[in-house]
């Protein structure tokens, strides 16, 4: 893989590590907490006395602030940089092409998949998508958002942050480590195969300078596995 660093040569390693530690502490963080959390069915302030069952719109809010806002305050507020230095930027040309053959070349493992009983009971991950065309839009909408915002997190902070002291090597590997983590409770192969799939689109951000193709591709998997599991359900939208 032939990406060269944007910024930082072994003169500066300090000035690396101060960017990476606190990359690693907080991504770390995230990552424990919102495991814990997306394993449960329990609202975020629930107690042991008083159980409640949050809803699709909390699990959201719940992620994407912890996915989007903390790394931007940690970026904006404490290291004093830019977006763009973590990915949130333009990809390079011809990485979109990448992205649709990784796609293409998903097609039959996803239709596979989809015949599967354990994926078409886990997908659409919210059921009342399948046998409703208002809620399927609303849902894959929202749906959208939230995986622009683990590309985000995974290809984008963790995968550029990371990189600066720690090499492609290793953010690469840490990253599809903690997004593979996050995919526990899914059916197992998608489980063991998410450190794979980790792996394969940090390195595309890296490739791109972007984690935008990534969002595009994870997107497109998502919902063409979604599409995939209604159309196999008797009594769905289609």
């Amino acid at each position: 893989m032939s990406v060269e660093p944007d910024v930082d040569t072994p003169a500066d390693s300090k000035a690396a590590l101060r960017v990476s530690i606190p990359v690693l502490l907080l991504g770390a963080a995230i990552v424990a907490f919102l495991t814990r959390y997306n394993l449960q069915n329990f609202t975020v302030w629930s107690t042991t006395a008083n159980r409640s069952y949050r809803s699709f719109e909390e699990y959201l809010v719940v992620n994407i602030g912890c996915l989007t806002l903390l790394p931007f305050l940690l970026i904006f507020g404490v290291l004093r940089l830019r977006a763009d230095e973590f990915g949130f930027a333009p990809a390079e040309r011809g990485t979109g092409r990448i992205a649709l053959l990784f796609f293409v070349a998903m097609l039959p493992v996803l239709f596979i998949a989809s015949r599967f009983p354990e994926f078409r009971s886990t997908y659409p991950l919210q059921q009342q998508a399948a046998f409703s065309w208002r809620y399927f839009v609303y849902f894959e909408l929202a749906y959208g958002f939230y995986l622009f915002c683990w590309e985000w997190f995974y290809r984008g902070f963790l995968t550029f942050g990371l990189r600066r002291a720690f090499g492609d090597i290793a953010a690469i590997a840490i990253q599809a480590l903690a997004f593979g983590i996050m995919h526990w409770g899914k059916p197992m192969p998608e489980f063991i195969s998410s450190f794979f799939g980790g792996a394969i689109l940090g390195w595309l951000a890296l490739r791109a300078r972007s984690f935008f193709p990534c969002f595009l591709l994870h997107w497109a998997i998502a919902f063409t596995l979604d599409c995939l599991a209604i159309h196999a359900r008797p009594g769905a939208i289609f």
